[in-house]
C-alpha cells in the first residue's frame, strides 16, 4: 500500500532519502576525525587569560593550512562580536557570513595542496617507525576476539528479534488503509527502542570482554576501545537506516520504496559507513599513534577520496531510474511551467548530485574544524526536515484521505453532509500539506543561514503576522464547522425518519433558515478576515448602513417584498408543494423565497409573484376541501328519484379503494338550489382531504352520468325551436322534406298540421 500518491515513483523519494543519507556519512564521518593541526584555533579563546607564545604564533602564521585557519578563526569571532554587545543577528549578515566560508573554502584549496605536498615529501624522507611485532600480534589477537564476540552477539540479537519483525510486519499489513501507516510507525518505534537497548547491552558486554582482555595490561585497552566506541555508533547509524529502508519487511516501511532500491540503498549505506566509519574512528587514529599524524592525515586523504568515488558511482548509477520518475511526474503534471520545470531537473539532478557531494569532499579536506561541521550539521538537518515532513505527510493523508463514508442511516437522514465532508476534506489536506511544506522550507533555509523565518516570527511583526494566520484559520474553522452542524441537523429534521415528516410550513421556514444562517456565516466570517488583516471595518460598517438606508429608500418594492414575505411565512400561507392562488394566479407552489414565490399552473407555465404584488392568498391544501357541484336535471323529472341516484353514484364512489380513503365525511345534498330557465340544479357536497377535491369530483361526475342514463333521467341541454309562421286562415305552410340518397331521392310534403301531436 502506498501511503503517498500513484503518480509519483516509488524509487524516486527512496534515491532522494539515499544521496542525503550518503552525503550526511560522508561529511558526518569526515567531521569525526580531526587534524590536531586543525585544532589550534580553539586555543585562541584563551589567549586573553595566558600569556601569547610568540614562537607559537610565528610557527603557525608560517604555516600556510593553520594561517588560513587562524584568519577564518578570527573572522567568526569578528562576526559574533555585536552578538555579545547585545545586537541581535540580522539575515543579511548570515548571508554575508555563508557567502565568506564558501569563499573561504576555495582559498583553502590552495593551501591545503601545499600542506599534502609537505607531507608527502617528510613521509619520502623519514623513515617510518619500527614496530613492536610481538605487542602487535597480542593486540591484534585481542582485537580479533572482540571483533567476533561483538558481531556475533549481534547476530544473535538479530536473529532474537526477528520473530517480533514478523508478528509486526503482519500486524501492519493487516491494517485497513487508513491505519498501515501509524501502525508500522509505531511498530518502527517499538524496534528502535529495542535495537538501542540492545547497543546499550552490547556495549556493556563489549567493555567487560574488553577488561578481560587486557586485565594483565591496561595500556593494551585503548585500541579495543576505539573499536567499541566505532561499533556502538556505526551500528546506532546502520539502525537509523533499517528503520528507514526496512529493506526485509515492506509491511513495516514508512516510505514508498520498493524492495529492491531499498536493499540497493541499504547496501549502499552500510559498505560507505563501515570503510569511513572503521576507518576514520579506528584505523586513522591507530596510525597516528604509531607512525605520526604525516600518514594518518594521507590515510584520511586516501579514504575521503575513496568515499567520494564510491558516492558518486552510487549517484550515477540511479540516473537513469530518478529521470524516468521525474519524467513521469512532470508528464501528469498539469502545470506546464511546473512540467518544464521537472524535465530540467529529470536531466540535471546527477550534476547537482555530483556537485553537492565534491563540495562536501572539499569542504571536509580543506577546513574540516569550522566549515564541514557548519554543512555536516546542515545536511544532517536537511535530511531530518525532510523525512519528517514526507512522513507527517504521509500519516496526515492516510488518516485524512480518501472518501468519507457515513453509514446507511446517516447518509438517509443528512444527504448532504457526505457530499459537504468530501468537498471540504482534500481542501483541508492541502492547507495541511502547505503549511507542512512552508515550515520544512523555512527550517532549511534558516539550517543553511539564508533566512531565518523563525527569528523573524518572534519580533513583534512576526508574532502579529503569526497571530493573524492563526485567527483566520480559527474564524474560517468555527465557521465551517457551524455551517457543517446547522445544515446537518436541518437536513436530518427535514428528512426525518420518525413515524411522521415535518410538515410543509416546516421544511419552507428550515429551508430559509439555512440560507439565511449561509448568509450571516459568510457575512461575519468575511468580516472578521478583513479585521484580522487590518483593515478598518468601521467605516465599512458605516458605508454599509448608509447603502442600506439608501437601499431602502430606492427599493422599497424590495423591502415590501421581503416584509410581506416574512409575515406569509409566519402565518403560515404558504408552503412549497401547496395548491394556491396568488397574485390572480392559481398554481402550485415549487419555490419560495423570502422575496416571491414560484407557481407552476395547470399548463405547465412557471410564474414568479413576488409578494409585494400579493393581496389575498387562496390556499386549496388547508385542512380539508369540498367538492361543490350543482347538478341540473329536466323540469319533467322527479327531484326525490334524482336525488336517490345521487346517493347511488356516492356509494358507488365509496367501494374504490383509491378514492374511499380520501373522502372525510358522506355526501352532502342540501337540496334544490336553483330553478334555472331550462333546468332544475341539485347541490352535492363531499368533504375530502385538501387538494383531493378534484380527483374524487371527477371520478363522482362520472358515475353520475352512468346513474343518469341508467336511470333515463335527462340532463337538460341547450334546445333550438323553429316556428314556421302561420297564413290568414290560422293554419300553417307545408313543411318540405328532402332526402338525397347516393342511388335516389325522395322528397315529400308535409304539412304542419300533421306534425301536431294532438
Amino acid at each position: 500500500m502506498r501511503p503517498f500518491s500513484s503518480t509519483v515513483n516509488p524509487n524516486f523519494r527512496g534515491v532522494i532519502l539515499g544521496i542525503l543519507l550518503t552525503t550526511f556519512s560522508l561529511g558526518g564521518l569526515t567531521l569525526a576525525h580531526a587534524n590536531p593541526l586543525q585544532m589550534a584555533p580553539a586555543t585562541a579563546q584563551n589567549a586573553s587569560v595566558k600569556p601569547l607564545d610568540y614562537a607559537a604564533l610565528a610557527a603557525a602564521l608560517e604555516d600556510p593550512k593553520s594561517r588560513a585557519v587562524l584568519i577564518a578563526e578570527l573572522q567568526r569571532l569578528a562576526a559574533q562580536s555585536p552578538n555579545r554587545a547585545g545586537a541581535i543577528p540580522t539575515q543579511e549578515s548570515e548571508a554575508n557570513q555563508m557567502a565568506v566560508n564558501t569563499a573561504k573554502i576555495f582559498s583553502s584549496v590552495g593551501a591545503s595542496f601545499t600542506v599534502f605536498t609537505q607531507q608527502i615529501s617528510r613521509l619520502w624522507h623519514t623513515p617510518l617507525k619500527r614496530i613492536d611485532t610481538a605487542k602487535l600480534l597480542t593486540n591484534t589477537w585481542h582485537l580479533l576476539v572482540l571483533v567476533g564476540v561483538m558481531f556475533g552477539l549481534r547476530g544473535l540479537i538479530e536473529r532474537a528479534v526477528t520473530p517480533v519483525l514478523t508478528r509486526l510486519d503482519r500486524w501492519s499489513r493487516a491494517a485497513a488503509q487508513r491505519q498501515h501507516l501509524l501502525r508500522a510507525a509505531l511498530s518502527l518505534l517499538l524496534v528502535g527502542g529495542i535495537g538501542v537497548a540492545a547497543l546499550v547491552g552490547l556495549f556493556v558486554l563489549g567493555s567487560a570482554v574488553a577488561a578481560l582482555l587486557t586485565a594483565s595490561n591496561q595500556t593494551e585497552l585503548w585500541p579495543l576501545t576505539l573499536f567499541l566506541n566505532a561499533f556502538i555508533l556505526l551500528e546506532l547509524i546502520r539502525l537509523v537506516l533499517r528503520l528507514i529502508w526496512v529493506p526485509r519487511y515492506t509491511g513495516l516501511r514508512l516510505f514508498p520504496i520498493t524492495a529492491p532500491s531499498a536493499q540497493f540503498w541499504m547496501r549502499r549505506s552500510s559498505i560507505l559507513i563501515y570503510g569511513l566509519g572503521y576507518g576514520l574512528l579506528m584505523v586513522i587514529p591507530i596510525s597516528r599513534h604509531v607512525w605520526g599524524a604525516d600518514v594518518a592525515q594521507l590515510m584520511v586523504w586516501t579514504l575521503a577520496v575513496i568515499g567520494l568515488i564510491f558516492s558518486v558511482q552510487t549517484v550515477l548509477q540511479q540516473q537513469r531510474v530518478i529521470r524516468v520518475a521525474v519524467l513521469r511526474i512532470a508528464e501528469r503534471h498539469p502545470s506546464g511551467v511546473v512540467a518544464w520545470l521537472l524535465g530540467v531537473l529529470a536531466h540535471t539532478w546527477h550534476f547537482l548530485a555530483v556537485l553537492y557531494i565534491g563540495m562536501v569532499f572539499l569542504v571536509g579536506m580543506t577546513r574540516p574544524s569550522d566549515a564541514l561541521p557548519f554543512i555536516a550539521k546542515a545536511t544532517g538537518y536537511t535530511f531530518l526536515y525532510v523525512a519528517a515532513a514526507l512522513l507527517l505527510s504521509a500519516l496526515i493523508t492516510q488518516l485524512l484521505g480518501g472518501e468519507v463514508r457515513l453509514k446507511d442511516h446517516h447518509r438517509r437522514r443528512m444527504p448532504m453532509l457526505e457530499r459537504r465532508l468530501n468537498n471540504y476534506m482534500p481542501w483541508l489536506l492541502r492547507l495541511i500539506r502547505f503549511s507542512i511544506l512552508i515550515v520544512t522550507l523555512a527550517g532549511i533555509l534558516a539550517t543553511w543561514r539564508v533566512t531565518n523565518a523563525f527569528h523573524w516570527l518572534s519580533t513583534k511583526a512576526g508574532a502579529q503576522f503569526l497571530s493573524s494566520i492563526f485567527d483566520i484559520v480559527f474564524v474560517l474553522g468555527l465557521a465551517l464547522f457551524t455551517w457543517l452542524v446547522i445544515a446537518s441537523l436541518i437536513e436530518a429534521k427535514l428528512n426525518s425518519e420518525r413515524d411522521h415528516m415535518p410538515s410543509a410550513r416546516v421544511q419552507t421556514l428550515l429551508t430559509l433558515f439555512r440560507n439565511a444562517i449561509a448568509i450571516a456565516l459568510i457575512t461575519i466570517a468575511t468580516m472578521m478576515i478583513l479585521s484580522e488583516l487590518g483593515v478598518n471595518i468601521g467605516p465599512l460598517l458605516a458605508g454599509a448602513g448608509v447603502l442600506g438606508l439608501a437601499v431602502g429608500f430606492g427599493a422599497q418594492k424590495l423591502v415590501q417584498d421581503v416584509i410581506t414575505g416574512v409575515f406569509i411565512q409566519l402565518e403560515n400561507a404558504i408552503n412549497t408543494g401547496d395548491t394556491v392562488k396568488v397574485g390572480g394566479i392559481t398554481g402550485t407552489a415549487e419555490h419560495l423565497s423570502i422575496r416571491s414565490v414560484g407557481l407552476r399552473d395547470l399548463s405547465g407555465t412557471y410564474h414568479i409573484v413576488p409578494f409585494s404584488s400579493v393581496d389575498v392568498v387562496s390556499n386549496y391544501m388547508r385542512g380539508w376541501a369540498f367538492h361543490k357541484a350543482e347538478y341540473g336535471i329536466a323540469y319533467r323529472e322527479n327531484i326525490d328519484d334524482a336525488i336517490v341516484h345521487l346517493r347511488a353514484a356516492f356509494d358507488e364512489l365509496m367501494s374504490d379503494s383509491t378514492i374511499c380513503g380520501k373522502i372525510l365525511e358522506p355526501i352532502a345534498i342540501p337540496g334544490v338550489t336553483n330553478l334555472g330557465a331550462s333546468s332544475v340544479d341539485i347541490r352535492v357536497q363531499i368533504k375530502t382531504l385538501p387538494g383531493e377535491q378534484w380527483v374524487v369530483g371527477r371520478a363522482y361526475n362520472r358515475l353520475v352520468k352512468m346513474h343518469f342514463d341508467a336511470a333515463g333521467i335527462e340532463i337538460p341541454f341547450p334546445h333550438t325551436t323553429v316556428y314556421f309562421g302561420e297564413d290568414k286562415t290560422g293554419n300553417a305552410p307545408p313543411l318540405h322534406v328532402q332526402n338525397i340518397g347516393e342511388a335516389h331521392s325522395t322528397r315529400a310534403i308535409v304539412s304542419a298540421d300533421d306534425m301536431n301531436p294532438e
